[in-house]
């Protein structure tokens, strides 16, 4: 075999070293992922790693998401606001034609020293037959099921009384809840504003003005009651 032949099989060889070398180097090139700042970047290319971030970021963002809807979705209770005092306020107009003023007012202030006590205080305005206002307050409590139920202080507010023949409106408002008076130090007072406006403890505060609605429509609704008058039973009906 002479010299010639041998150096070009020499060379066959290195150049079919460097082929396998340079064939190395690209699939490890590859297995890491591309420069996208190269001029031969794939942008159809999918990296594993960037899919699992994505994944993970797309479940996180779910999860905010989720989150997100439930405080969306809870409804809250709606309320009577005061159109001059901006106030949460109960009223209503009564239309009771029978019921002259001065029965109306006597009445209205009976219902007041029953459910508020006779302190002094309880009646802040007294126009005899025209207009009462007193300072009340009634038990709170909530409520874990229809048949057991825990006190949580009580709810103060102002009820008023405008009275003309034959019919009479009322108002509640001022409302105040005011917690249980602890061994040490004063009771929290909570204006019901507070609790409506609150972006903090939103279910917390919401169920607070439920359990007051309840009790508070269920003092306007014996309120009404004692403000009708006694039905008179004829002689000749027994």
């Amino acid at each position: 075999m002479s010299k010639q032949t041998l150096k070009i099989q020499n060379l066959k060889t290195i150049i079919f070293v460097l082929t396998i070398f340079l064939l190395g180097l690209s699939q490890i090139a590859s297995a890491q992922g591309q420069d996208q700042n190269a001029p031969t970047y794939d942008y159809s290319y999918t990296d594993s790693t960037s899919n699992t971030q994505s994944s993970d970021s797309s479940a996180t963002d779910s999860v905010i998401s989720d989150t997100e809807n439930s405080i969306v979705a809870y409804k809250r209770i709606v309320l009577n606001f005061d159109s001059i005092t901006n106030l949460i306020t109960y009223n209503g107009v009564v239309e009771q034609e029978d019921s002259g003023s001065d029965s109306l007012y006597a009445r209205a202030k009976k219902f007041g020293e029953k459910i508020f006590g006779k302190d002094n205080n309880i009646f802040e305005v007294q126009k005899y037959g025209q207009k009462l206002v007193m300072n009340g307050s009634i038990n709170a409590y909530s409520y874990a099921n229809k048949y057991n139920k825990k006190s949580i202080g009580k709810y103060e507010f102002k009820l008023i009384v405008l009275i003309k023949e034959g019919r009479y409106k009322y108002s509640i408002t001022n409302l105040v809840h005011r917690g249980p008076i602890p061994a040490n130090g004063k009771p929290f007072r909570n204006y019901f504003e507070y609790y409506y406006n609150s972006t903090t403890n939103i279910r917390g505060n919401d169920i607070i003005l439920r359990y007051a609605d309840r009790e508070i429509k269920d003092t306007i609704a014996r309120f009404q009651t004692s403000m009708k008058e006694p039905k008179l039973v004829d002689e000749d009906e027994w």
